[in-house]
């Protein structure tokens, strides 16, 4: 498998709960084996405009963990990070890097609309954070701050930013 060149259907999978509001794993496992039967090219766990802000590190770790046994390396699993602060972004890295991530995707803080300067420290300081690859996400309408053309422009020479979710 081939990880540093991503094409095609990256579904962010959503996360279910049991009644008790635990991670519901065997759900979960269930989901990750149709997805990968339809035919996707990759899995994002954590997706950001829903339960990312609600998960624990923990929860995120368990289903990374299942998310990558459930594919067995035949297709890259990436954790998303939707974080707050460039300090929680990190600790996703660590957690990714920790948990054999096959690389990230990637939101501009949430909760905050940062100017293009915030926007673009905050990228490049997660991208040089890690060696895997990154997939950026730019959803303005959702999270009120966009990566513009200048800003990605100014990312062109960060080797691991290697897709852009529009």
């Amino acid at each position: 498998m081939e990880t540093n060149i991503w094409k095609g259907i990256f579904p962010a999978l959503t996360t279910p709960f049991t009644s008790n509001d635990t991670l519901h794993v065997a759900l979960f496992s269930e989901n990750i084996d149709a997805q990968l039967n339809a035919g996707v090219h990759g899995l994002i766990i954590g997706g950001s405009l829903g339960e990312a802000a609600i998960l624990t590190l923990e929860e995120k770790k368990i289903l990374l963990q299942t998310a990558i046994a459930n594919s067995n390396k035949s297709v890259p699993v990436l954790l998303n990070i939707a974080a707050t602060t460039l300090k929680e972004a990190i600790q996703h890295v660590e957690l990714g890097v920790q948990n054999n991530a096959n690389g990230f995707r990637l939101l501009p803080p949430m909760r905050y609309k940062s100017d293009k300067k915030e926007t673009l420290y905050f990228l490049k300081s997660v991208a040089e954070a890690t060696t895997l690859p990154i997939m950026l996400y730019n959803n303005p309408i959702d999270y009120g701050t966009e990566i513009t053309i200048d800003i990605l422009e100014k990312l062109a020479n960060q080797q691991n930013i290697v897709a852009i979710k529009e």
